[in-house]
Order: C-alpha cells, then structure tokens, then sequence
C-alpha cells in the first residue's frame, strides 16, 4: 500500500482499506491532530487560519538575528533553513510543538499547549497567582542557556507551555528564547537567530 501510494497508484483495494479506517477520534490529551503540508506557506496560512479562531490576546515575539555574513540576501537564505522563525505570535490555547531538544521527555517534536504568559521574574513566585504550587521549570534552566535569572524588571512575558509526554502525564515550563546557528568548524557562526523554541503545530 505504501509503494502504491508513493507512486501514485493505489488500487480500489488500497483505497476501499483506506476509507474502512475512516472514524471519529477522541483525544483525551486536549491536543489535535497534524495536519502535513508539502509547503511552509501553505502551512503558516492554515495555522494562522486556525490562530484566527482563539478567542484570546495576540502575542508576538520577534527574532534577534546575527552572524559574521553580512550580504542581506546571503544571510537570509541560511536563517530560512531554520525551523526558528523571525516573528511568532501566539495566543492562550495555540497548539506548539518543540522544535530543539531539552532533555530526555522533552525533545524536538514534542507537542504543548499554551496555557498562559508570565515574565520570568514572576513565574513561580508567590506573584504568580495564576501558577501552581512548585511550577517553577523554564525551557532555559532545563538546557542551561541562562546563567543568571532575568531582570524583575524586563516584564517581558513568555508562554507557559504544557507538554504531552508519551507516557500520558503533562509537564509544564516557561519558554524562554535560545539560540539557532549556523557554525563552521573553526568556530564562526556565519548565522544566527534568536527565538523561541518552539511553533505553531495545528499544521506541519
């Protein structure tokens, strides 16, 4: 059946077989499922087609860009092979999958809900009146990419993700922007961007 598929061929039994396994899905995990595009642009039109439908505030987090390269157009076409993309804007409820490993659970793939944004100086505190008890996990000190916390006073607010995990439980984390690079041997980094570490999912 693959091959045919592959080849564009399917037989009516292939196709009767497909259409047998045709049935309603409930998840109870309250995520959706993929849809996969062969395209990026036909992808960003139909997650932010889906983004339209949140009832909930627009977020919006840009890159930050660098790189020895300094030919424009040299530049962007190594950014464009980054997952990373130079503005994201997310509302409470998007569905967001990891696009960088974190650790053993959580790794590039890995599907999320966001459930809130909070600045980091707040989250986890007792000022985080929308948190729960010991939540205090940020995409940051799981890959070590801060050495120091944020200034209290930045305010910048970042989503709060919670995770699926494969064996049924959730995890929830603060994500933070990391760093994407392009990097030759000796060391140079011809290209870099700055992001979260993470996109929309409703469709690849």
């Amino acid at each position: 059946m693959l091959n045919e598929m592959r080849f564009g061929t399917l037989s009516d039994k292939s196709v009767a077989k497909f259409r047998s396994l045709s049935r309603p899905i409930n998840y109870d995990d309250g995520l959706g499922p993929t849809e996969l595009f062969p395209r990026r642009e036909d992808v960003d039109r139909s997650n932010h087609g889906r983004m339209a439908h949140l009832n909930s505030h627009p977020e919006s987090f840009s890159a930050s860009d660098g790189g020895t390269i300094t030919d424009y157009n040299q530049r962007q076409k190594l950014l464009g092979n980054f997952m990373a993309v130079p503005e994201l804007i997310l509302r409470q409820d998007a569905q967001v999958m990891l696009i960088k490993n974190l650790d053993d659970t959580l790794v590039n793939g890995s599907m999320g809900r966001v459930v809130r944004f909070c600045d980091s100086a707040t989250y986890g505190t007792d000022r985080d009146v929308e948190g729960s008890e010991g939540q205090t996990e940020t995409s940051a000190s799981i890959s070590g990419t801060t050495k120091k916390p944020p200034a209290a006073t930045s305010g910048v607010r970042y989503p709060v993700v919670e995770f699926s995990l494969p064996n049924g439980g959730k995890r929830t984390l603060l994500i933070q922007p990391d760093t994407f690079k392009i990097e030759l041997p000796t060391g140079e980094v011809q290209a870099s961007r700055s992001q979260h570490i993470k996109c929309l999912s409703f469709h690849r």
